[in-house]
Protein backbone atom coordinates (compact mmCIF):
# COMPACT_ATOMS: atom_id res chain seq x y z
CA UNK A 1 0.00 0.00 0.00
CA UNK A 2 1.01 3.60 -0.52
CA UNK A 3 1.42 5.94 2.42
CA UNK A 4 -0.94 8.88 1.82
CA UNK A 5 -0.10 10.91 4.93
CA UNK A 6 2.07 13.27 2.85
CA UNK A 7 -0.61 13.98 0.26
CA UNK A 8 -1.94 17.21 1.70
CA UNK A 9 1.59 18.62 1.60
CA UNK A 10 2.22 17.32 -1.92
CA UNK A 11 -0.96 19.07 -3.01
CA UNK A 12 0.44 22.35 -1.71
CA UNK A 13 2.86 22.15 -4.67
CA UNK A 14 1.25 23.80 -7.73
CA UNK A 15 2.34 21.10 -10.18
CA UNK A 16 0.65 18.31 -8.22
CA UNK A 17 -2.57 20.28 -7.89
CA UNK A 18 -2.89 20.20 -11.69
CA UNK A 19 -1.28 16.74 -12.10
CA UNK A 20 -2.36 14.81 -8.96
CA UNK A 21 -1.79 11.42 -10.64
CA UNK A 22 1.95 12.24 -10.66
CA UNK A 23 2.28 12.76 -6.90
CA UNK A 24 5.27 10.84 -5.48
CA UNK A 25 4.85 7.26 -4.38
CA UNK A 26 5.61 6.73 -0.68
CA UNK A 27 5.78 3.12 0.46
CA UNK A 28 4.01 2.20 3.66
CA UNK A 29 7.40 1.20 5.13
CA UNK A 30 9.27 4.32 3.99
CA UNK A 31 9.62 5.21 7.66
CA UNK A 32 10.92 2.05 9.34
CA UNK A 33 13.10 0.99 12.25
CA UNK A 34 15.01 -1.31 9.84
CA UNK A 35 16.38 1.32 7.48
CA UNK A 36 16.84 5.00 6.81
CA UNK A 37 14.42 6.97 4.65
CA UNK A 38 15.35 6.36 1.02
CA UNK A 39 14.02 8.23 -2.00
CA UNK A 40 14.58 6.78 -5.47
CA UNK A 41 14.53 9.21 -8.38
CA UNK A 42 13.75 8.10 -11.92
CA UNK A 43 14.03 10.07 -15.14
CA UNK A 44 10.62 10.61 -16.72
CA UNK A 45 7.35 8.98 -17.64
CA UNK A 46 6.30 8.19 -21.19
CA UNK A 47 3.00 8.70 -22.94
CA UNK A 48 1.47 6.24 -25.41
CA UNK A 49 2.02 6.39 -29.14
CA UNK A 50 -0.03 9.17 -30.70
CA UNK A 51 -0.23 11.32 -27.55
CA UNK A 52 0.51 15.01 -28.13
CA UNK A 53 -0.74 16.68 -24.94
CA UNK A 54 2.82 16.95 -23.61
CA UNK A 55 4.48 18.37 -26.71
CA UNK A 56 4.03 22.02 -25.73
CA UNK A 57 5.93 22.67 -22.50
CA UNK A 58 4.01 25.79 -21.49
CA UNK A 59 0.67 24.03 -21.89
CA UNK A 60 1.92 21.03 -19.93
CA UNK A 61 2.69 23.16 -16.89
CA UNK A 62 -0.76 24.71 -17.04
CA UNK A 63 -3.84 22.50 -16.83
CA UNK A 64 -3.57 19.95 -19.66
CA UNK A 65 -6.43 17.56 -20.27
CA UNK A 66 -5.26 13.94 -20.42
CA UNK A 67 -7.29 10.88 -21.32
CA UNK A 68 -7.64 8.25 -18.61
CA UNK A 69 -5.14 6.08 -20.51
CA UNK A 70 -2.61 8.91 -20.64
CA UNK A 71 -3.02 9.51 -16.92
CA UNK A 72 -2.42 5.81 -16.28
CA UNK A 73 0.87 6.00 -18.18
CA UNK A 74 2.20 8.65 -15.80
CA UNK A 75 0.54 7.52 -12.59
CA UNK A 76 3.47 7.34 -10.18
CA UNK A 77 1.77 5.19 -7.61
CA UNK A 78 0.18 2.80 -10.05
CA UNK A 79 3.49 2.04 -11.73
CA UNK A 80 5.26 1.36 -8.44
CA UNK A 81 2.49 -0.76 -6.96
CA UNK A 82 2.69 -2.91 -10.07
CA UNK A 83 6.51 -2.96 -10.29
CA UNK A 84 5.95 -1.68 -13.82
CA UNK A 85 8.31 -2.80 -16.56
CA UNK A 86 11.95 -3.83 -16.46
CA UNK A 87 12.77 -0.74 -14.39
CA UNK A 88 10.31 -1.60 -11.64
CA UNK A 89 11.10 -5.29 -11.49
CA UNK A 90 14.89 -4.80 -11.46
CA UNK A 91 14.77 -2.32 -8.59
CA UNK A 92 12.36 -4.58 -6.69
CA UNK A 93 14.84 -7.47 -7.02
CA UNK A 94 17.70 -5.32 -5.77
CA UNK A 95 15.74 -3.97 -2.81
CA UNK A 96 14.77 -7.51 -1.82
CA UNK A 97 18.39 -8.66 -2.06
CA UNK A 98 19.39 -5.96 0.41
CA UNK A 99 16.35 -6.23 2.67
CA UNK A 100 13.98 -9.15 1.91
CA UNK A 101 10.45 -7.82 2.21
CA UNK A 102 8.45 -10.93 1.38
CA UNK A 103 6.58 -8.87 -1.19
CA UNK A 104 7.00 -5.60 -3.05
CA UNK A 105 10.37 -4.03 -2.19
CA UNK A 106 9.10 -0.67 -3.41
CA UNK A 107 7.06 -0.41 -0.21
CA UNK A 108 10.31 0.28 1.66
CA UNK A 109 11.08 3.47 -0.27
CA UNK A 110 9.63 6.60 -1.83
CA UNK A 111 9.81 7.38 -5.55
CA UNK A 112 9.24 10.08 -8.11
CA UNK A 113 10.38 10.83 -11.63
CA UNK A 114 12.60 13.89 -11.75
CA UNK A 115 11.42 15.40 -15.04
CA UNK A 116 7.77 16.35 -14.85
CA UNK A 117 6.99 16.30 -18.57
CA UNK A 118 6.71 12.79 -20.05
CA UNK A 119 8.70 11.71 -23.06
CA UNK A 120 7.22 10.17 -26.19
CA UNK A 121 6.72 6.41 -26.22
CA UNK A 122 9.96 4.45 -26.89
CA UNK A 123 12.11 7.62 -26.84
CA UNK A 124 13.69 9.76 -24.13
CA UNK A 125 13.43 13.23 -22.67
CA UNK A 126 16.27 14.57 -24.82
CA UNK A 127 14.43 13.40 -27.94
CA UNK A 128 11.41 15.40 -26.74
CA UNK A 129 13.59 18.50 -26.31
CA UNK A 130 15.13 18.08 -29.73
CA UNK A 131 11.74 17.72 -31.38
CA UNK A 132 9.61 20.22 -29.48
CA UNK A 133 11.90 22.34 -27.30
CA UNK A 134 11.11 23.20 -23.71
CA UNK A 135 14.34 21.98 -22.09
CA UNK A 136 14.88 25.15 -20.07
CA UNK A 137 11.41 25.16 -18.53
CA UNK A 138 11.54 21.39 -17.92
CA UNK A 139 14.85 21.64 -16.06
CA UNK A 140 13.71 24.61 -13.99
CA UNK A 141 10.36 23.06 -13.08
CA UNK A 142 12.06 19.76 -12.26
CA UNK A 143 14.57 21.09 -9.76
CA UNK A 144 12.16 23.46 -8.04
CA UNK A 145 9.62 20.65 -7.67
CA UNK A 146 12.30 18.21 -6.48
CA UNK A 147 13.49 20.56 -3.74
CA UNK A 148 9.91 20.95 -2.52
CA UNK A 149 9.48 17.17 -2.41
CA UNK A 150 12.74 16.78 -0.48
CA UNK A 151 11.52 19.35 2.04
CA UNK A 152 8.33 17.32 2.55
CA UNK A 153 9.73 13.77 2.61
CA UNK A 154 12.97 14.64 4.41
CA UNK A 155 14.83 11.56 3.15
CA UNK A 156 18.13 10.57 4.70
CA UNK A 157 19.41 9.64 1.25
CA UNK A 158 18.38 9.36 -2.35
CA UNK A 159 19.58 7.71 -5.52
CA UNK A 160 19.33 9.23 -8.98
CA UNK A 161 18.55 6.19 -11.12
CA UNK A 162 19.87 8.03 -14.16
CA UNK A 163 23.18 9.77 -14.69
CA UNK A 164 21.39 12.24 -17.00
CA UNK A 165 19.14 13.33 -14.15
CA UNK A 166 22.07 13.78 -11.77
CA UNK A 167 23.92 15.82 -14.36
CA UNK A 168 20.94 18.10 -14.94
CA UNK A 169 20.30 18.56 -11.22
CA UNK A 170 23.91 19.44 -10.47
CA UNK A 171 24.22 21.70 -13.52
CA UNK A 172 21.23 23.89 -12.67
CA UNK A 173 21.83 27.57 -11.93
CA UNK A 174 21.50 27.24 -8.16
CA UNK A 175 22.94 30.59 -7.12
CA UNK A 176 19.94 32.18 -8.79
CA UNK A 177 17.59 30.30 -6.47
CA UNK A 178 19.50 28.92 -3.50
CA UNK A 179 22.77 30.83 -3.32
CA UNK A 180 24.97 27.81 -3.96
CA UNK A 181 25.32 24.47 -5.70
CA UNK A 182 23.08 21.42 -5.35
CA UNK A 183 25.37 19.77 -2.80
CA UNK A 184 25.40 23.04 -0.86
CA UNK A 185 21.68 22.48 -0.36
CA UNK A 186 21.75 18.75 0.46
CA UNK A 187 24.94 18.71 2.54
CA UNK A 188 23.83 20.89 5.48
CA UNK A 189 20.62 18.88 5.66
CA UNK A 190 22.53 15.62 6.05
CA UNK A 191 21.15 14.16 2.82
CA UNK A 192 23.46 11.74 1.01
CA UNK A 193 23.01 10.91 -2.65
CA UNK A 194 24.60 8.94 -5.46
CA UNK A 195 23.65 8.07 -9.01
CA UNK A 196 23.50 4.97 -11.17
CA UNK A 197 22.83 4.35 -14.83
CA UNK A 198 19.21 3.78 -15.84
CA UNK A 199 18.00 0.32 -14.74
CA UNK A 200 16.30 -0.23 -18.10
CA UNK A 201 19.40 0.50 -20.14
CA UNK A 202 22.24 -1.81 -21.17
CA UNK A 203 24.54 0.37 -19.05
CA UNK A 204 22.89 -0.92 -15.85
CA UNK A 205 25.00 -4.09 -16.04
CA UNK A 206 28.19 -2.43 -17.23
CA UNK A 207 31.04 -1.03 -15.07
CA UNK A 208 30.54 2.60 -14.03
CA UNK A 209 33.85 3.93 -15.25
CA UNK A 210 34.68 7.48 -14.24
CA UNK A 211 32.53 7.48 -11.08
CA UNK A 212 34.81 7.06 -8.08
CA UNK A 213 32.08 6.10 -5.64
CA UNK A 214 31.13 3.09 -7.77
CA UNK A 215 34.61 1.57 -7.34
CA UNK A 216 34.44 0.00 -10.79
CA UNK A 217 31.22 -1.90 -10.11
CA UNK A 218 28.26 -2.16 -12.44
CA UNK A 219 25.35 0.13 -11.63
CA UNK A 220 23.36 -2.82 -10.35
CA UNK A 221 26.10 -4.02 -8.01
CA UNK A 222 26.91 -0.51 -6.86
CA UNK A 223 23.25 0.19 -6.08
CA UNK A 224 22.99 -2.95 -3.95
CA UNK A 225 26.35 -2.41 -2.23
CA UNK A 226 25.66 1.23 -1.44
CA UNK A 227 22.30 0.36 0.10
CA UNK A 228 23.83 -2.43 2.20
CA UNK A 229 26.49 -0.05 3.49
CA UNK A 230 24.36 3.04 4.02
CA UNK A 231 20.62 2.35 4.03
CA UNK A 232 20.21 -0.35 6.66
CA UNK A 233 20.21 0.53 10.34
Amino acid sequence: MSNTTYDSRFLSIPFYRSHPYMMPFVGDNYESSKHKKLLLVGESFYLPEGATVHHDANSWYGHPVLTSDEQDWCNTRGTREGKSGRFGKEIDRCLNLVLPSGGNGWHQVAFLNYFLRPADCTTGIEDLWNAYGGKEIDCEQAILNFIKVLEILKPDMFVFLSSRVCKQAEAFDYPKYFGGEFWDWTGPRGIEYVYTKHPSSVHWNQPMTGYTKARGMTSRDFFCAWLKENWLK
